[in-house]
Formats: C-alpha cells, sequence, structure tokens
C-alpha cells in the first residue's frame, strides 16, 4: 500500500473518532444528574435477609440447639427384647433385637416407628423415654412393605411432636435427624 493510501485511512479514521466523540458530547452535555436521587436512604441500601454477624449465628445456632433439645424428650428408645442379657455374645439377630427409636404422637402414648424395630401387628416391645422410664409397648399397626407401626404405651400427659405439613418444605431448607441411643 501506498504511503498516500495510508495517510487517508489513518486520516479517515481519526475524522470517525473525532465525530463519534464530537456526537457523544453533544448528546450527553445537557443532561441534567440530580443528586438526591442517586442517594441511597437507609432501606434502599439493606438487603432483604438479615446480616450474617457472629451474634446473629450463635444466636440462631442457639435457638436450633434449644429446639432440638425440646424435641429429644419427645423420642423413645424401643426393643423387641426386654433385656439382652449381659453378654455381648448373642444368638440373637438384629431383626430378633428390634433397637431403634420412635417418636411420641399423642399425649396418651402413641408412638411411630419402624415395623423393623417394634415387630408385626399385636406384638409386644418395650420402650424407653428420655427420662428412663420403661413401658411395655403393643404394636396397633404395622406395614411391612412401608416399614411403618404405630406402638401405644399406658401413660398419659406426655410430649409429643407437632408433625407438620410435608407440602410446605422447600428444597433447601435446613433438616436435622435427632437419634435417641436405647437404655435397655
Amino acid at each position: 500500500m501506498s504511503k498516500k493510501k495510508k495517510i487517508i485511512i489513518t486520516f479517515l479514521i481519526m475524522l470517525f473518532i473525532w465525530i463519534s466523540g464530537f456526537y457523544l458530547y453533544v448528546t450527553y452535555q445537557n443532561i441534567d444528574i440530580n443528586s438526591n436521587q442517586y442517594t441511597a436512604s437507609k432501606t434502599q441500601g439493606q438487603s432483604t435477609t438479615n446480616e450474617q454477624t457472629v451474634e446473629n449465628i450463635e444466636q440462631k445456632s442457639k435457638s436450633i440447639a434449644d429446639t432440638i433439645e425440646k424435641e429429644t424428650e419427645k423420642i423413645v428408645g424401643i426393643s423387641k427384647l426386654k433385656s439382652a442379657g449381659n453378654s455381648i455374645l448373642s444368638n440373637n439377630t438384629e431383626s430378633d433385637l428390634g433397637l431403634g427409636t420412635g417418636f411420641i404422637v399423642t399425649e396418651n402414648g402413641y408412638i411411630v416407628s419402624n415395623e423393623h424395630v417394634t415387630g408385626s401387628k399385636y406384638s409386644k416391645c418395650y420402650v424407653t423415654l428420655e427420662n428412663g422410664t420403661n413401658y411395655n409397648g403393643k404394636v396397633m399397626w404395622s406395614d411391612s412393605d412401608l416399614d411403618l407401626s404405630i406402638v401405644k404405651i399406658e401413660a398419659k400427659n406426655l410430649p409429643y411432636v407437632n408433625l407438620g405439613d410435608s407440602g410446605i418444605i422447600r428444597v433447601g431448607e435446613a433438616v436435622y435427624a435427632i437419634r435417641k441411643s436405647n437404655r435397655i
């Protein structure tokens, strides 16, 4: 390419840049910016969620711990055998022992558990409350396909779990499992 063509192309590019700059300057020079419109008020700058601070996290943790502690008294230990004896060597299979947990659902002693823990309908099992009190339990209903059962103990004024609506649970919500060791 000749020197003249390079100069002409360079001039045209520079002219285009200058015209574009002049156009932008003329277009935006008369815009009135009212600074009052752009100051953030206290509510505009705040997040819709609580600020994450050490204090907030500690309070939330304490609240969760308090709830779990309160709900733990509603969890029971269940066994098919009243006592497994003093030996760790036993001829009983895991299904014979039926060690597990359940949760109280009524104040008059109805408990939900698993059928493999309690046994089949009308069988007998042994229930231990959080405070160490033992009861004979009777399986009132069971379904092996669902592995669920309902046990009845003769007790009154028991703390019980308030069952919620699974339809309002959202993905991402925290869930806590409470496991009780059996005192047999």
